[in-house]
């Protein structure tokens, strides 16, 4: 018999927020930047996607903020840049402040979050950097736990046991929400958790489809939650909430 849900964690990228919406445009300063710091040597999205993915094989386990100055600092240097290292710096800052600026919440995002963390602590589980701040979510969870502070990385359950641990409840008590079906609803249901897939396309079946189906779920697995506005749910039945 599953525990009751006591807790709630949620992934990030492409779950709360559209993470495209950041990192393209900051990706895309960032070519533009080492481009004119090297004297107009031309570098493109592209080539900066191909030194990253080359970068990350060579570093198992970073994180991605130190695998992208790594990568930043290798295409300086494929560039003939004087002070790769340095520059790779000043550009990856460049590259954050984009992507806060310019990363967008999904539209139900705050509303469902906060109505959700009237009754239940919120934990955000992710391997990823976006600053929470910018975003107006820094205040609504308990426990933030990320890949590049405790040192491990989705798919490994681990992450989940510690965002568990960190809420004080055990991992069964727990109900992670994510777009992956391998990193979020395959490693949290190994850690013993529930977990649920938000897939946005719509073309998953018994999937959310957004975050406003998420308390109609809960209510009807028995967890009542304070009144407010929902619109209709996704095609997902309370069983989903058991842990695999």
């Amino acid at each position: 018999m599953p525990l009751p849900v006591a807790a709630l964690s949620f992934d990030g990228d492409d779950t709360l927020w559209d993470f495209g919406s950041g990192f393209v445009p900051a990706i895309t300063h960032a070519a533009r930047l080492l481009s004119e710091a090297c004297g107009g040597r031309a570098v493109t999205v592209g080539q900066l996607h191909e030194i990253r993915e080359e970068v990350a094989r060579r570093m198992p386990g970073a994180g991605f903020g130190e695998i992208r100055r790594a990568a930043l600092a290798e295409s300086a240097r494929r560039l003939g840049c004087e002070r790769p290292g340095p520059l790779a710096e000043e550009v990856y800052r460049a590259f954050l402040a984009v992507r806060a600026e310019r990363t967008l919440l999904y539209p139900e995002t705050g509303r469902v979050l906060r109505r959700l963390a009237a009754s239940l602590p919120l934990a955000l589980t992710t391997n990823g950097i976006t600053d929470l701040g910018p975003l107006g979510l820094d205040t609504v969870f308990t426990v933030v736990t990320r890949a590049a502070e405790c040192g491990v990385h989705k798919p490994d359950p681990g992450i989940y046991r510690l965002t568990a641990e960190r809420l004080g409840v055990p991992p069964a008590a727990v109900l992670h929400v994510g777009d992956h079906p391998v990193e979020d609803v395959a490693a949290a249901r190994a850690a013993g958790m529930a977990a649920v897939l938000l897939d946005r396309t719509g073309r998953t079946p018994g999937a959310l489809r957004s975050l406003d189906g998420l308390p109609a779920l809960l209510a009807g697995a028995g967890r009542e939650l304070p009144a407010g506005p929902v619109r209709p749910a996704g095609p997902v039945s309370p069983a989903d909430l058991t842990a695999g």
